[in-house]
């Protein structure tokens, strides 16, 4: 019995030990802050957010979603999206991972399966989409419209694309090129 109470009057004093370092560094340190913690919103969405202090570009934010209960975790690198995760209940998780070249053009990789990059867009220097492509039997294919669908070429005939709540891609019939 007198060990328990040894051992909770040290987690009471480390824990107090703590609150007071941290009054005291807020207090005594404000202007030296380097990161700092926003709550955001928006319509359909509400989160929080780490920002460098001087700079405010973003580090780190998490959203989740009001309707439907999906959130997004967001990583940032010199105020520049890097990294995304997209988590559902309903699905598997979508990674997004952003490559910006010296042109500033940007191509997001993305693993809807949850498991490989199977799909990839990229976007010129204007920010304007360019072209998408999809991992398909071994190769990236690219995505080509037909009367506002997408669809691929295989052995010559454009095959449409339907995309599966689990990620996945599935390629339908195919039609004359």
């Amino acid at each position: 019995m007198k060990t328990a109470k040894v051992v909770l009057l040290g987690v009471v004093g480390l824990f107090l030990l703590g609150v007071g370092c941290g009054i005291w560094i807020g207090h005594y340190c404000a202007e030296d802050k380097v990161f700092k913690v926003e709550y955001l919103h928006t319509n359909d969405w509400s989160g929080i957010g780490f920002f460098e202090a001087k700079t405010e570009r973003p580090i780190w934010i998490k959203w989740n979603l009001s309707h439907g209960g999906g959130s997004m975790e967001k990583y940032y690198s010199q105020g520049h999206d890097v990294f995304d995760v997209a988590l559902s209940s309903n699905r598997l998780p979508i990674y997004s991972v952003y490559f910006r070249n010296p042109d500033k053009s940007v191509t997001w990789w993305i693993a809807r399966s949850g498991t490989n990059f199977d799909d990839r867009i990229f976007y010129d220097t204007n920010g304007n989409f360019s072209k998408r492509q999809i991992w398909y039997s071994g190769i990236w294919q690219t995505i080509n419209k037909r009367d506002g669908k997408g669809g691929i070429v295989i052995d010559g005939l454009w095959r449409p694309l339907q995309l599966f709540t689990n990620g996945m891609w599935t390629i339908g019939t195919s039609t004359n090129p």
